[in-house]
């Protein structure tokens, strides 16, 4: 019997292996590091907020929302894939925006004033923009840990 042979005919074993391999290169994100990334981007988001005049300071603060929730997610699904991680991400921040249409979040923020920084209140069609920014820049930073960790072999 061949290494890949299998005494049960119905057990796949290269495949097996192929697919323990792509989890193995999705290895476990750091949680402690997942938490310096989320406060490093949310001091980035509060500068964003108050230091940054104009469209480029409510895209940076857009960018900031959406990799937090990458850094969330991540925290929450350490083995998932980037790709979805930032996919999901964009998501909810698109659905949050989209609630801003409505007057719920405004509600909220009158019973909750620190709730604004979470939902806003106002749609701004250029925050989508941010958004997406964000969750490209989070995937393309979250990637690049990655291969370096698997270089370093941790």
């Amino acid at each position: 019997m061949t290494r890949w042979e299998s005494p049960h005919p119905s057990v796949d074993e290269p495949a097996e292996h192929a697919a323990r391999a792509a989890v193995d290169l999705r290895a476990r994100r750091s949680r402690p590091l997942l938490v310096l990334a989320g406060c490093l981007v949310v001091a980035m988001g509060i500068v964003s907020k108050v230091a940054v005049p104009g469209l480029f300071g409510d895209l940076l603060g857009s960018g900031c929302y959406t990799a937090l929730l990458v850094v969330l997610a991540a925290f929450v699904a350490p083995r998932a894939p980037g790709a979805v991680l930032a996919l999901v991400a964009f998501a909810i921040s698109s659905l949050v925006e989209l609630l801003q249409l409505s007057s719920i979040p405004r509600d909220v923020v009158e019973v909750v004033p620190l709730s604004e920084w979470v939902l806003g209140t106002t749609f701004v069609a250029t925050d989508l923009v941010g958004y997406a920014a964000g969750a490209v820049a989070a995937f393309a930073v979250d990637r690049a840990v990655g291969r370096r960790r698997r270089r370093v072999g941790r």
